[in-house]
């Protein structure tokens, strides 16, 4: 049976403090069931580490301190009480007391979020199940209707140079780089208070974005303040808002008057674009904008070196090896980093994290081969040859996706045939299409049996698993198949196909676009199974924008892979693939349409679709995460009841395989972009062996 796993494995698996009902947090570890009180609970230091006289520090950070070049770690490093201590991974296993030293050597593509996958440190992290606490900051609070939200801050934590981190740099920040967009991202939803259209001097109308008063409370808290509700699942759970804060002191000569926003915390620099342009290229930042300035230090600031950052690992400055695009690019141990494993050591473990950059197709793996590199991604059809030509030497983690599924179809209920529709509707029609096709064949077929026989269904270790569902209507039965058809009302014809009971003919085209390799994949082997219980088919297969038209046109019968499949990681994530609230993913169609726009188009929703929004809006109302999840859950149980869409493997992960002298790397790990991907393996814990 599925669980509401906010509330359970947390329990079980916590070692020290855990806070009390939601709203507010304070943690000893990384395992811990979203708060509901407003009272914010700070642990003693005897519960954050207990019998520990002698916290150790990296072997090159002690010859540091000992010359004289580096602070002792007390002094680096927050008042023991507000220590982030890490005992057990994202799963909730229990982590390894690790050895210094050694680099871990990854792949690097360049990307502008390559290089903050494994490092980044946000408000909040979340586990695999769902459950997420305090990180960056030591705990948060929210007043009884929501409208004011506070932040405690962890005392003596300091940026990677040695500077005090503290209010003032959440207040220059949301100030000086979010309110004024030098961020390029002022518009996101988490820090909107509301919206007003306004008219401009030419008569037209401009959406004007309002955000909320930030209040400094001291050095060490802070306070949102919305005019209305602003609830966890658009606020503190909200996967864009990962960080509130930046390096005052690094970045102040950066922020010109152009831009500025009038605030009482922060003056005007009185600095022109020009100056800020040429303060940047003084500490080796050239951009040819302000736009391209702010956006590279306020933003993707992980990638400019110099930039001083909370992360575990901070871009070296030395040159040839401090750009994202270096063909060896080098994170370095940032020796400030707040974060200790069970018995009081500071981490990282590791000395550096090194990206190597490979220009051509099939390079990572043999380099991986070679040793190296320590972690690469794979594709399934790589994974039995490395394996079995390394041998013990190397491991396979695999990072279930968020997807109910592979290899999907789904049905037009909202289309305009009647026949259709009806069949559509008829619940006996999609079990038909379900169990008519060879799952086990299936999977040999398409994935050499690597995805195994599941419906389309939470994937196991997500939000909402329910072993009864990922194998409901799986049993490969043709006769039965072929039964169920027939209550449909359908009668078979003489060319031994199926046709409606008005005589007219029954043909499914399955709708499908060339980028998704259906088509050529597995329409071809699932066409077969439809054949043979006397569902006549065929395959419409076209580009992608050519297919997005089709289905905005409800000119479509049914689709093999839809572009936005059913489900996902959970409602926190995105609403959209769940229920019918825009026009977004084919198995609702139209009545999305009905409900973006208010009525004024589409078809409107009947029955379960109706029920999957009245429970929807419950769920955008409710204010209690725990409450939201059960709410969440009853929206899952819909699914499962109509299973508006098919699926025949379980759905596709990310496959990576490690060396085996990597300590500390979960298994059973949940890609996804609320849980920031790689970032969910908490690169910081992981070490080295010999």
């Amino acid at each position: 049976m599925k669980k509401l796993t906010t509330l359970l494995l947390v329990a079980a698996l916590a070692i020290g403090t855990l806070t009390g009902c939601g709203g507010s947090g304070g943690e000893t570890n990384n395992v811990e069931k979203p708060v509901q009180s407003s009272e914010v609970v700070t642990p003693s230091s005897s519960e954050v580490v207990e019998d520990v006289v002698a916290p150790k520090e990296a072997p090159m950070l002690t010859a540091l301190v000992e010359a004289g070049t580096l602070p002792a770690l007390d002094e680096r490093m927050p008042v023991e009480a507000d220590r982030f201590v890490e005992t057990v991974d994202a799963t909730g296993a229990p982590l390894s007391i690790g050895t210094y030293g050694g680099t871990i050597n990854l792949a690097n593509g360049g990307g502008s979020w390559d290089l903050s996958r494994p490092i980044t440190e946000s408000i909040i992290h979340y586990n695999t199940d769902g459950s997420y606490y305090p990180n960056v900051i030591k705990s948060f609070e929210h007043n009884d209707d929501y409208t004011e939200w506070t932040f405690h801050l962890r005392e003596g934590m300091k940026w990677s140079d040695g500077d005090d981190f503290n209010a003032d740099d959440i207040t220059f920040w949301f100030y000086m780089c979010h309110v004024s967009n030098f961020d390029t991202k002022k518009s996101w939803a988490a820090l909107v208070d509301y919206k007003e259209k306004v008219v401009q001097e030419d008569g037209t109308e401009k959406d004007v974005i309002h955000h909320p008063t930030l209040t400094k409370v001291d050095d060490l808290t802070v306070k949102f303040t919305f005019t209305k509700a602003k609830l966890p699942a658009d606020f503190i759970e909200n996967g864009d808002f990962k960080w509130c804060w930046a390096p005052s002191h690094y970045l102040n000569d950066l922020i010109p008057d152009s831009i500025y926003v009038e605030n009482e915390y922060w003056p005007a620099t009185g600095l022109s674009d020009e100056q800020v342009l040429l303060n940047a290229k003084a500490k080796g930042i050239d951009q040819a904008t302000i736009k391209d300035l702010g956006k590279a230090v306020s933003y993707y600031f992980w990638n400019v070196s110099g930039v001083p950052t909370l992360n575990p690992y901070v871009l070296t400055t030395k040159e040839g090896n401090n750009t994202k695009d270096a063909e060896l690019c080098i994170l370095e141990r940032n020796p400030y980093y707040w974060k200790v494993d069970a018995e009081g050591n500071q981490l990282p473990y590791c000395d550096a994290i090194y990206f190597h950059k490979y220009s051509e197709t099939g390079q990572d793996q043999l380099a991986f081969r070679s040793k190296e590199l320590d972690v690469i991604n794979v594709g399934m059809g790589d994974i039995a040859t490395i394996l079995a030509d390394m041998g013990e030497d190397a491991q396979l983690r695999v990072m279930s996706g968020s997807n109910w599924g592979s290899y999907q179809i789904t049905f037009n209920y909202t289309i305009e045939d009647k026949n259709y529709a009806d069949l559509f509707a008829n619940i006996k029609f999609r079990e038909a299409m379900s169990i008519a096709v060879d799952r086990e064949q299936v999977s040999g077929l398409l994935t050499d049996g690597f995805l195994a026989p599941a419906q389309c269904a939470p994937a196991k270790g997500n939000f909402g698993y329910d072993e009864e569902w990922e194998k409901k209507w799986t049993n490969y039965d043709v006769a039965a198949a072929k039964k169920l058809l027939e209550e449909c009302g359908l009668v078979m014809g003489a060319d031994g196909f199926y046709d409606f009971a008005d005589g007219s003919d029954l043909l499914i085209t399955f709708y499908s676009y060339t980028e998704s390799l259906n088509s050529e994949t597995s329409y071809p082997v699932l066409e077969q199974y439809f054949k043979a219980i006397g569902i006549n088919c065929a395959n419409k297969d076209l580009a992608v924008e050519a297919f997005d038209q089709e289905i905005d046109n409800n000119t479509w019968c049914a689709v093999l892979g839809p572009h936005t499949s059913i489900g996902g990681l959970s409602l926190r994530d995105r609403v959209a693939p769940f229920v019918p609230v825009q026009e977004a993913a084919e198995w609702y169609g139209e009545y999305g349409a009905w409900y973006g726009t208010g009525g004024a188009e589409g078809v409107e929703p009947t029955g379960d679709m109706a029920e999957l929004l009245k429970i929807y809006e419950q769920w955008a109302a409710e204010k209690d995460s725990a409450k939201r999840d059960e709410l969440s859950l009853k929206i899952y149980d819909i699914h499962k009841a109509n299973l508006w869409s098919i699926a025949y493997l379980e759905g596709e992960g990310t496959y990576t395989l490690i060396s085996s002298k990597l300590g500390n790397y979960p298994k059973d790990l949940v890609s996804a972009d609320l849980y920031q991907y790689a970032n969910i393996a908490h690169y910081w814990t992981m070490y080295k062996t010999e």
